[in-house]
């Protein structure tokens, strides 16, 4: 009988099911991740579509912005105004205070330099001798040169006081303009703000739907170039090769990758946020 040689197959290690269902699950979870962060951050096209849209809502309170004009400012630097010249009218009012308290100290020191006075001269008659006679006339002369002194000063504090209370005066009726004027024009931001009152909440809160979706480097970027320009210009669409915000040309390999929507790129000339006109079909 012949003998018949087979080889032998060497035996697969048997996997484990801790093996195989470790590497199932591992890929698992990294998918639900995936998923998970695909849900939570848009891609780079939708960042980018977010923030002209973004923009769109911000160019719309610009322009409320604008109907208001320069109001809130005017009212910022009258209210501004009026604090400080009040800061200045209550200093000067204690200056004023200062000058009759001590005035009136004044005015009481020499009634009673005065009475002295009014006693050495009538001692000056009784003195028994030349010694006793110059001194009490030495002591009238010293109360007659503080009473000059005194009134010196006094007329120099009425001087002064005058001066100060001018100023009152006259800050005092400017502030009174100035009240007038801010009174008119708060009147006139209310009235605009209740004109656009519901259009702000509601361009807000589409805002604030918008904003929460981007990450906050992308936000902060955004943010950051939207207040460097007026309100409402922080993208730029590339259009034939131009940014359609300051219209330079954007080179050609810069306009290829703007358009592959990979990275965010801003303009060399304005520093605006560079969109692909294709994001945005509709502009």
């Amino acid at each position: 009988m012949e003998e018949t040689n087979l080889e032998q197959t060497p035996l697969e290690p048997e996997k484990t099911q801790e093996q195989g269902g470790g590497n199932e699950e591992e890929s698992r979870i990294l998918e639900f991740f995936e998923y998970r962060e695909g849900i939570q951050k848009p891609n780079l096209a939708e960042k980018l579509t977010l923030l002209y849209e973004l923009t769109k809502i911000d160019k719309e309170l610009a322009e409320i912005d604008e109907e208001k004009g320069d109001l809130p400012e005017k009212i910022g630097a009258l209210t501004e105004n009026i604090e400080t010249i009040e800061k200045i009218i209550l200093e000067d009012s204690s200056k004023v205070e200062q000058f009759e308290t001590e005035k009136q100290q004044l005015i009481k020191d020499n009634k009673a330099y005065e009475e002295k006075m009014s006693k050495y001269d009538e001692q000056k008659y009784s003195a028994k001798s030349n010694k006793e006679y110059d001194d009490i006339v030495k002591s009238i002369d010293v109360y007659i040169d503080l009473i000059q002194k005194n009134e010196a000063r006094i007329k120099e504090i009425e001087s002064q006081n005058s001066v100060v209370t001018k100023d009152i005066e006259e800050r005092t009726a400017k502030n009174e303009e100035y009240k007038k004027d801010l009174e008119e024009n708060k009147e006139m931001l209310n009235e605009l703000n209740t004109e656009f009152e519901d259009e702000e909440k509601e361009l807000d809160a589409k805002r604030e739907v918008l904003i929460v979706k981007l990450d906050d480097e992308t936000r902060s970027l955004y943010e950051r170039i939207n207040s460097g320009f007026m309100k409402g210009e922080a993208t730029a669409i590339v259009r034939k090769g131009n940014c359609s915000g300051c219209y330079n040309s954007v080179p050609p390999q810069r306009e290829i990758e703007i358009k592959m929507a990979e990275e965010i790129f801003t303009c060399q000339s304005c520093g605006r946020i560079l969109i692909d006109e294709s994001l945005v079909p509709n502009n």
